[in-house]
């Protein structure tokens, strides 16, 4: 029985690779099949867009899946998948910036956003009413054409928020990648996902 992996797509892509080739499981990124062997006969890589790695691993449509701890955050599904361990790369964090040095205490504010779970969250732990408004693309224009007050967006370095004005005032939480597996397949491919993650643990 074949093992069904998800790699996000992007940036993150050459590091996932790295990872696994330090666990001698090998692949051809530059293929464009939708399903690519891999050195070992018995398992194959899908690369698919982040924000659906979840989805296909809740619903068994793959084995295995590598996505970030903000969109696992994100993902509202009834968590038919085990969260198995940080892989440690991808590293950034969630943090709340604006063109202000602070947040004002006595107005309600507009937040803009594409992670409208952590910025809930966040909000409400500081019993703070907010409108939120859900963006897709370039967050940190909102603030500057006057459409929110402040953004929830991922940081990297912090180098995109200083060239466009912003001040980055807290920081939320830390992100990493994770490496997620459905329950089922858990079951019922337990020896070769077990093998994958004991040698991931090795070095990590």
């Amino acid at each position: 029985m074949s093992l069904l992996v998800a790699l996000p797509k992007g940036r993150l892509l050459d590091e996932v690779q790295n990872v696994f080739k330090k666990i001698d499981i090998e692949f051809d990124t530059d293929s464009r099949k939708l399903i690519i062997d891999t050195s070992k006969e018995w398992m194959k890589v899908a690369i698919l867009r982040t924000w659906d790695i979840p989805k296909f691993v809740n619903y068994g449509a793959v084995d295995i899946g590598v996505v970030g701890k903000d969109i696992l955050f994100e993902s509202k599904l009834e968590n038919n998948f085990y969260e198995l361990m940080d892989l440690k790369i991808g590293n950034c964090r969630m943090s709340l910036a604006s063109l202000e040095k602070k947040i004002s205490s006595n107005k309600k504010i507009k937040v803009a956003s594409k992670y409208p779970e952590y910025t809930k969250q966040y909000f409400s732990s500081k019993s703070k009413d907010i409108d939120l408004l859900i963006l897709k693309g370039a967050i940190e224009i909102a603030p500057i054409l006057g459409i929110s007050d402040c953004i929830v967006d991922l940081v990297q370095t912090g180098k995109t928020l200083k060239e466009n004005g912003l001040n980055e005032i807290e920081k939320i939480s830390e992100i990493s990648s994770r490496l997620i597996v459905n329950k089922s397949s858990y079951k019922s491919k337990f020896e070769k996902i077990n093998l994958i993650y004991e040698k991931l643990k090795e070095i990590k």
